[in-house]
């Protein structure tokens, strides 16, 4: 795991943050930089990479093999003569996935979700301040 690629990651995340509030907040609405909007803005790109790092940690992209396998043997003559069976076809995938930048992306991802949080807490707790 290489420190500066999550670092870079996250300026990546943050600049896509930024780029997001623009184009809705400050073109759409007119509104300037609230906590609210910084929240949001953080929140919907955090978690729009958070959830593809996190198939790919968990393996849950080997669920959709099965149906994969099904489909090209229904549609391929020449990939049915290649794997006879089931078992054929996942020894030849393999791992593909199995790198340590999903690890990198899901660190990152978390670090600008829980960054979100913060904001959206001091946003609550400026409206309780403000009354």
């Amino acid at each position: 795991m290489k420190f500066a690629r999550i670092a870079i990651f996250v300026s990546v995340l943050l600049l896509l943050s930024l780029a997001f509030h623009y184009s809705l907040y400050t073109r759409e609405y007119g509104q300037g930089f609230t906590y609210n909007s910084v929240s949001d803005s953080l929140f919907v790109v955090g978690i729009i990479f958070f959830f593809p790092a996190l198939v790919v940690q968990m393996g849950s992209y080997k669920v959709f093999y099965g149906f994969q396998y099904a489909v090209r043997g229904l549609f391929s003559i020449n990939f049915r003569g290649r794997y006879r069976k089931f078992s054929d076809y996942i020894a030849d995938k393999g791992d593909g996935f199995k790198t340590s930048l999903y690890t990198e992306v899901l660190i990152s991802t978390a670090i600008i979700l829980i960054s979100a949080i913060i904001f959206g807490l001091l946003w609550d707790r400026s409206l309780w301040l403000n009354k």
